[in-house]
């Protein structure tokens, strides 16, 4: 699934959720800076330091437009490996059983629903 990351009405990143922790309602996605991305403004961690919750000033959209509501959005950044991920934490609208039933870590903990 790829999602749209935004700061108020301008696009920062998008993602690709690649992995879930379904007990945690929890996405972590590969993440795809656009050029309004500002380290230093929207990250959580850099190499490996936390730097403040950025959450509050953070949203997301899905594919179709539609929004996608999280307890928190925590962008890992790490320039030293040119990696950068996104976790996507408790998820609740859509509810997470709603948007991942059919991956494959849901199916694996907690089978056919």
């Amino acid at each position: 699934m790829k999602i749209k990351i935004f700061e108020a009405s301008t696009q920062i990143a998008e993602a690709e959720i690649y992995a879930l922790d379904p007990p945690m309602c929890v996405a972590i996605a590969k993440f795809f800076p656009v050029d309004a991305y500002d380290q230093a403004r929207h990250a959580n961690v850099i190499d490996g330091d936390y730097v403040g919750d950025r959450s509050e000033n953070l949203r997301m959209e899905m594919q179709d437009g539609s929004t996608l509501k999280s307890q928190a959005i925590s962008i890992q950044d790490f320039p030293m490996l040119d990696e950068r991920e996104v976790h996507i934490l408790g998820i609740y609208e859509p509810s997470f059983d709603e948007l991942f039933r059919d991956h494959p870590d849901f199916k694996a903990y907690w089978g056919a629903r």
